[in-house]
């Protein structure tokens, strides 16, 4: 009677077992990515985070809630607290003209004429927090002008500032000012206008300059001087 053919198990090729292990991001201590962590900027997080779900999982850790904008608050801020501002606020336009579209422009590289418009409201990140630390009650300057406030128990977010800012831009101006503007665009005496329309040239946002918190705790955003 003749035995039964024995069947070889099939040997791992190396380049088969290399591709059955987890990424090696997952393979590293966590004591090394603590070390990382700390030298490693927003935007690289976030680039990391895209590549795979299980490199997102990783900057979902809390430790990495303070680098993304995403700590809540956790009292009043004291007065002279050294503040980062959200990288987002100064990739959209502040002061665009119309409150329902956060405008964020990618130019091609080299040589190419390729423009690329993105609505920021469109992005997660619109809803992390303005600041690090977070605060919960903010004021906005731009230009030596006052633009509204924001405040919010759970922490300003990124998507407030943009809408309060585009609000106020969009807001309408009457009177000597309105009839002034008029005449310098040789517009009809009907057509309205904003406060956008009264910065003449010099509208092209670039950026927050710094934040400021004050004795009751309230952040000031102050925004860089306008360019034409």
């Amino acid at each position: 009677m003749s035995q039964p053919e024995q069947v070889k198990p099939i040997e791992q090729s190396p380049m088969s077992a290399a591709s059955a292990m987890p990424p090696i991001a997952l393979r590293v201590p966590p004591e090394i990515w603590a070390m990382v962590h700390r030298h490693v900027r927003y935007g690289d997080l976030k680039r990391f985070g895209g590549v795979c779900k299980d490199f997102q999982k990783i900057i979902e850790a809390p430790r990495y809630g303070l680098r993304l904008f995403r700590k809540k608050p956790t009292g009043t801020l004291a007065a002279g607290t050294k503040l980062a501002i959200h990288p987002m606020l100064d990739k959209v336009n502040c002061v665009g003209q119309k409150q329902d579209i956060a405008k964020i422009l990618l130019f091609g590289r080299g040589d190419s004429d390729k423009v690329i418009e993105l609505n920021g409201f469109d992005f997660a990140a619109a809803d992390e927090f303005a600041t690090v630390p977070a605060c919960t009650k903010m004021k906005l300057e731009m230009n030596e002008r006052k633009c509204g406030s924001v405040s919010n128990v759970n922490g300003v977010t990124a998507r407030q500032v943009i809408k309060a800012a585009l609000k106020y831009w969009n807001g309408p101006v009457t009177g000597n000012v309105a009839t002034r503007v008029r005449s310098e665009w040789q517009w009809p005496a009907n057509h309205p206008v904003t406060r956008f329309d009264t910065l003449g040239d010099h509208r092209f946002f670039e950026g927050w300059e710094y934040g400021q918190v004050g004795a009751d705790g309230t952040v000031t955003l102050h925004a860089r001087w306008f360019g034409s």
